[in-house]
């Protein structure tokens, strides 16, 4: 059943949640870090405050009888837009930075393996860290993107859990 509310809320405060993620991006790419590596998880920051404002927004103006699986969908539907949207403004921001961006995180995710080698071999073994490396040579915008989706997608999902515990009757 198609909800044009649920849609509309969805889209509203998962593309804000999704330019919030890149204003964040930007920041620390003109800060001289890495925007790909650790500290671009600090994009995520903005995703709860997102999911929570558009199911209180949709429980206040749409359904005051918002039940646990309505607030669902409408948290997932923020989650998704946001992962979407968030995609999309990384993968142009990729392609208009440049190899060189995608180049540097290379490096500095080689060096990280490098000095954790014996660790890593150990929690993952020889063949998988050769094929990690390997991989890493391979990293494109389009991957780059897809990995910020996945991770914007999945934790969303387990926001969308608690906010939808936290909104039903």
């Amino acid at each position: 059943m198609f909800d044009q509310a649920v849609v509309r809320t969805g889209i509203r405060y998962g593309v804000l949640c999704a330019l919030v993620s890149f204003a964040v991006t930007l920041v620390i790419y003109l800060a001289g870090e890495n925007p790909y590596g650790q500290t671009s998880l600090f994009s995520l920051v903005a995703m709860p405050a997102f999911i929570f404002m558009g199911c209180s927004y949709f429980k206040k103006y749409d359904d005051q009888n918002l039940g646990f699986l309505k607030a669902l969908r409408v948290a997932l539907a923020i989650t998704f837009y946001a992962a979407l949207a968030s995609a999309m403004f990384l993968y142009i921001f990729s392609v208009f930075a440049g190899i060189e961006a995608i180049q540097r995180h290379i490096g500095e995710m080689k060096m990280i393996l490098e000095t954790t080698k014996t660790e890593t071999i150990k929690l993952i073994g020889e063949a998988n860290y050769k094929q990690t490396l390997e991989q890493l040579n391979k990293t494109t915008p389009y991957s780059l993107a897809a990995d910020d989706f996945m991770k914007k997608l999945f934790t969303g999902f387990l926001i969308s859990i608690v906010a939808a515990v936290y909104f039903r009757k």
